[in-house]
């Protein structure tokens, strides 16, 4: 290295913020003869930055140290020329992953919005970096994805660069085995957008750490826009630089949970009529796959490929698809049905499906509406619970036996009649099994 530019890293390492010195100082190259200091960035926008912030300064630092050098700062030769790629691993965005694809519940509503808004505002989003967290299968990377495509619709020209996590350690990797990691530092800050998945594997692998660090802190600084998913909190990341920690958790981080049963039944719907799937699924068939399979996106896929697979290779047909068709089909995934329940939970789920209060399941209002959904909670308490006629009517305001049974038979009578008792009763035994 320059003796002078050695002196001169010294001096400016305690003039400037470290974040900055590290960022654009610190990749400066120098070369000096016996007249001039040359510095020479390695891509154009290091040398911008230097030539609109820094420029002044490292010029009074070299002078202090060497006044008669003459200095010229500029871009390294090879960063204009077109020197021979390193191959990198890239990964396109999936065609498929778009928001229009997207089922929404209240499960991922937030992240979507959050999405959305980032995918359209790129240059002046508040909200970055931006990560997406939560267990596996639960639409962070269609989140995350759907976000770029929408970006790349907005601003035709956005360079938008998405990478596994484990391609992006493997490109370290091989630069350093080539000595060209310069350039694919400068293919990642080059970027308007970068969505990483999986950034947790980064956790344990140091030079990759190291090399990320600058990456982020140069498209943060530049006001690129970046997105992230990730397993957990980055905060609970173990094994992860401080430093690294502080970034992420400086921008918004929202989690996904698993979706709700709504939510599952409509994922299957929609995926059900896809080219990859293409069978004919009722509500009712998907309500009750739903009501079962309660993990993740991946697994009701999973279910739905088996039930295709089912359809398919029986020749029944996929109109013929009847709940006696998904449990043969799907029978190994289907959990045994619940035979004991909280009486209290029924009151809470029955009176959440009409809009009404657990203390109106016991009142002596003889509102319709209220009737049918005292009658519909003791019906399902008798059902589900191992308590005697007299104790489930101490639960619903001190009613007698008589009256108790009265109602069971009043919704016993009325299910095979009335389609939309029908579905109330079986939606509600559909969120107790997911309890």
């Amino acid at each position: 290295m320059s003796a002078t530019w050695k002196k001169c890293l010294n001096t400016l390492k305690d003039t400037v913020p470290l974040t900055t010195f590290s960022l654009w100082v610190q990749p400066l190259k120098p070369v000096e003869d016996k007249t001039t200091l040359s510095l020479l960035a390695p891509n154009a926008s290091v040398l911008n930055y230097i030539n609109k912030n820094l420029k002044q300064e490292i010029k009074h630092v070299i002078k202090q140290h060497n006044k008669n050098l003459g200095i010229y700062i500029g871009i390294l030769p090879h960063s204009n020329a077109n020197p021979k790629a390193v191959k990198q691993h890239k990964t396109k965005l999936f065609p498929d992953y778009t928001f229009d694809n997207l089922v929404l519940g209240s499960a991922n509503q937030m992240a979507y919005s959050a999405a959305q808004q980032i995918a359209e505002n790129i240059t002046s989003s508040p909200y970055n970096p931006f990560i997406i967290y939560g267990n596996s299968g639960l639409g962070k990377t269609h989140l995350m994805q759907a976000a770029g495509h929408l970006a790349q619709e907005k601003s035709k020209n956005a360079k938008i660069i998405y990478v596994p996590l484990m391609d992006f350690v493997r490109n370290i990797t091989t630069s350093l085995r080539h000595n060209t990691i310069e350039d694919i530092k400068a293919y990642y800050q080059s970027c308007d957008l970068l969505l990483v998945d999986d950034i947790h594997l980064i956790a344990g692998k140091e030079k990759s750490q190291e090399e990320f660090f600058h990456i982020f802190n140069f498209l943060f600084s530049t006001g690129k826009q970046i997105i992230f998913t990730c397993d957990q909190p980055p905060k609970n990341i173990k094994s992860l630089e401080e430093r690294l920690k502080t970034r992420f958790s400086q921008g918004l981080n929202l989690h996904l949970t698993p979706p709700e049963l709504e939510m599952r039944a409509a994922i299957l719907l929609k995926k059900a009529n896809n080219g990859k799937i293409n069978i004919t699924l009722t509500e009712d068939a998907a309500l009750f796959i739903a009501g079962h399979i309660t993990s993740n996106v991946r697994d009701l896929e999973g279910a739905l490929l088996k039930l295709k697979a089912f359809v398919d290779f029986s020749k029944i047909g996929d109109e013929f698809i009847s709940k006696e068709v998904v449990e043969n089909a799907l029978g190994d995934l289907i959990k045994p049905k619940i035979k004991n329940i909280d009486i209290n939970d029924i009151q809470k789920e029955t009176a959440k499906h009409y809009a009404i209060t657990v203390s109106d399941l016991s009142s002596k209002s003889r509102k319709q509406h209220y009737v049918l959904a005292r009658q519909m909670a003791i019906f399902i308490a008798h059902e589900l619970t191992t308590l005697s006629l007299t104790k489930i009517g101490k639960h619903f305001g001190n009613r007698d036996h008589s009256t108790v049974l009265h109602a069971i038979k009043k919704i016993e009578n009325k299910i095979p009649q009335s389609s939309e008792t029908e579905g109330d009763y079986k939606l509600i035994k559909l969120k107790l099994a997911n309890l």
